[in-house]
């Protein structure tokens, strides 16, 4: 079904049906007289650029107001009504330098009220969002006329070319033109000349006859990494002038990029809006997000011990908080402020050090000495556990991969003790650890464990073991033996079940191919009843075949690793319910779960494909978003959150590798991060880590008073705006939609008669629950 056939009445009686309080229905017979939607007004907002043009076949090019049930309050869009009959919206428009992200670039304001001209090449594009509103819920292969990208042809923007696009995928919109693979087209067309096939990656039917009729959207090395709707090697038009509708870098090999603007044109006019009982509409919250903006404290960590390179030589592997004290540990060697230290703000504090989560800043006081790397911390028994590949702890016997740690000092707790040794080949190293109630649990590459106070003789053991909260005594009846090492764990909050991933093959002589999950009860055996425990790669030669994350959150599992796959599964049997596949670049390595979100972190930093089936080449996906380094994904569905996009950069493109909640509710991401958002002046600095908090999800207060009189010709409508609601708008409600928005405690509506509510929504889209209904 294409979007045109949505379309019910353009002119004639629309009737609102209203319910009532008591079962019965309200209804308003507004007459196509009494509301002409004209886009002029938002109280006359119409459903579409197309159901304008159509109505009103004089309305010219410009700025009109739309609304639809998806877009819920009526905005603001800049609408072509000349091109083949009109009725165009404007999504995007630019020269070089577009980002293709999910949120949208520079502002819906900047779309409208620069449409065209030089003011407008720098890019700017409508959060995908509100293009799926404008959509009202269809996907892009509804679209009856494709999506219409309008490109320059010559330097002087005097001649222009229409490149249309028809979309073979059923998928909501995505700006992820550049994907590979990308976006199916069912034909493309250039001024007219159709072609079959072809994607929004890039089309190749351009010639020395037919030099326009190609181009890319990805960026390349030759057009200085500047993305946009790219010529091939046939246009040679253009130069880096301010000016210039024809761009280019001057760097030998690259190509003609042009300012384009991408038109969308659903048909529809007449949509059915919910009704609205007379008590009103409860309050509604936007999901509890992290910001895309990084809040960095100005310390961190630096440099690497080994100056060793990949993986391995991380920064930052593990994190732990403790009240307001976050605890990182890494191979890093010094402790920062900021990217230009003052002398005694670079100080030599290797592999673990404390940081205040309130004020960012470092905690000198506490001062371990370790001669290896870190990879994991725990909280456990008023001590912070660490796990790693280090020999000695604070220069003390009996440490080898594992310690106690004073929560204040970095001193060695006393009472504890536990190490561990390998015999099959390789250095010694506690990776993972967990807490579930007196015990704690460690996986790793190592062979033997001993521990406790006093400590006891080694036990044979197989890459995981449990000790004692209390004293670091391993349990020698509770002993899973893995064939390979062992590289996340958790042990979950119900007491029954610690999951295991890493690159091992079997459990107890078992298949277990890279997860596996253990009974808490001895001896350690695979929980029955699930299925099938078995990681099975797509393609059965993928190198570095391994899982890491795996990670217990309600009633799901989610496992992630090699392949760049990241599944969740049900936790009763273990089935899989969603999977995505991140590219380019992108092994998943750890995640968290915070206020019903999960967040995974990757090395990847363009596109997530959703229900992808295969790696390297993605086939069976349902939609294409962005992704960069850290994905968001619902804890109920499993569906990604797409709104979800931080904006951090790293030292060499490892990606974050641990990521903790502090006392503030903020989210610490831990790694080679280097960079976060951008400031006034200049991207924020990083060392190792950085910060994300969460957004606003709780509803602003309720307007109350609600008083609605005839006026002449139309209505004032009024209300009293609770003194805690300061910065909110409130949305005056109409019939069956929202028909303006304002910061004022009153609005006068032209048109007489109607129903009448109102409600708050504050900058972050939460809305208050409205008032009862008021009638003149």
């Amino acid at each position: 079904m294409t979007i045109a056939a949505t379309a019910a009445l353009v002119t004639g009686t629309v009737v609102a049906t209203v319910s009532a309080q008591g079962g019965e229905n309200r209804s308003a017979s507004l007459s196509a007289a009494a509301v002409q939607r004209d886009g002029k007004t938002s109280a006359k907002a119409a459903a579409s650029c197309w159901a304008i043009k159509q109505q009103f076949p004089s309305s010219t090019d410009g700025i009109y107001w739309l609304q639809t049930p998806k877009l819920i309050a009526p905005d603001q869009f800049y609408c072509d009504m000349t091109t083949d009959g009109g009725g165009w919206v404007l999504v995007g428009r630019g020269r070089q330098g577009w980002n293709f992200a999910f949120p949208g670039q520079n502002g819906a304001a900047s779309v409208r009220n620069s449409p065209t001209g030089t003011a407008a090449f720098t890019p700017a594009t409508l959060p995908a969002k509100t293009i799926d509103g404008l959509l009202n819920g269809h996907t892009v292969d509804d679209l009856p006329d494709g999506v219409r990208i309008r490109r320059a042809t010559d330097v002087g923007g005097t001649k222009w070319q229409n490149m249309l696009w028809k979309f073979q995928k059923a998928a909501p919109w995505s700006w992820t033109f550049d994907a590979d693979p990308s976006h199916p087209l069912s034909s493309v067309s250039f001024d007219g000349t159709d072609y079959s096939g072809g994607n929004t990656r890039q089309v190749t039917k351009d010639s020395l006859l037919r030099p326009t009729h190609g181009f890319y959207t990805f960026e390349t090395k030759q057009n200085s990494w500047q993305r946009g709707f790219s010529y091939r090697s046939y246009v040679t038009a253009g130069d880096n002038s301010p000016t210039s509708y024809l761009w280019r870098s001057g760097v030998s090999g690259g190509n003609t990029i042009p300012f384009a603007q991408v038109w969308i044109r659903p048909k529809l006019t007449d949509l059915q809006y919910p009704a609205v009982p007379d008590s009103g509409t409860p309050s509604a919250s936007e999901k509890p997000l992290m910001s895309n903006k990084t809040s960095g404290g100005a310390w961190g960590v630096t440099g690497v011990v080994s100056g060793g390179t990949g993986e391995a030589h991380l920064e930052v592997q593990g994190m732990a908080v403790s009240g307001n004290t976050m605890y990182v540990g890494g191979e890093f060697k010094y402790v920062q402020k900021g990217a230009s230290p003052a002398s005694g703000e670079k100080v030599e504090q290797s592999y673990l050090a404390a940081f205040d989560t309130a004020t960012g800043e470092w905690k000198s006081s506490f001062r371990p000495k370790l001669n290896g790397g870190v990879w994991d911390l725990q909280v456990a028994g008023g001590k912070l556990i660490v796990a790693g590949e280090f020999t000695k702890a604070n220069d003390a016997a009996n440490t080898t991969g594992l310690v106690a740690l004073d929560l204040a000092t970095g001193k060695n707790a006393a009472g504890w003790q536990a190490n561990v040794t390998n015999s099959t080949g390789g250095a010694a190293m506690a990776r993972a650890l967990d807490l579930q109630g007196d015990w704690l649990y460690v996986g790793g590459n190592f062979t033997r464990i001993a521990g406790g106070n006093p400590i006891g003789s080694p036990i044979s053991v197989g890459r995981a073991a449990r000790v004692r909260v209390s004293d670091g005594k391993p349990d020698g009846t509770w002993k899973p033996a893995f064939n390979g090492s062992v590289m996340e764990l958790d042990a979950n909050s119900t007491g029954d079940r610690v999951y295991y991933s890493g690159y091992f093959t079997s459990v107890n002589s078992k298949p277990a191919r890279k997860i596996a999950v253990i009974g808490t009860a001895a001896p350690a055996v695979q929980v029955a009843g699930l299925d099938d425990q078995n990681w099975h790669p797509s393609t059965p030669t993928v190198d570095k075949q391994y899982q890491q994350i795996i990670r217990e959150f309600g009633d799901k599992v989610w496992v992630g690793g090699s392949e760049h796959v990241l599944s969740a599964y049900t936790k009763s049997k273990f089935e899989r319910l969603h999977t995505v596949i991140a590219k380019t670049g992108g092994d998943f390595q750890a995640a968290v779960e915070i206020n019903g979100i999960v967040y995974a972190s990757c090395h990847c930093y363009n596109f997530l494909y959703h229900d992808g089936d295969a790696w390297p080449t993605p086939t069976t996906w349902s939609q294409i978003q962005s992704i960069n380094a850290v994905g968001a994904f619902d804890g109920k569905t499993a569906e990604p959150v797409s709104d979800f996009l931080p904006s951090i950069a790293t030292r060499a493109g490892n990606g974050p590798w641990e990521m903790t909640k502090d006392a503030q509710g903020c989210m610490w991401i831990g790694g080679d991060i280097n960079r976060g958002s951008w400031l006034s002046t200049g991207y924020q600095w990083a060392g190792g880590f950085t910060r994300v908090c969460q957004q606003d999800a709780t509803p602003p207060a309720k307007p109350t008073d609600l008083k609605v009189a005839s006026d002449g010709g139309g209505v004032k409508v009024s209300w009293k705006a609770p003194a805690e609601n300061e910065g909110v708008k409130y949305e005056v409600i109409r019939d069956d939609r929202v028909i303006g928005v304002t910061a004022s405690w009153h609005l006068d509506v032209t048109e007489p008669g109607g129903n009448y509510w109102v409600r708050a929504i504050d900058a972050g889209g939460n809305r208050s629950a409205s008032t009862a209904v008021a009638s003149p």
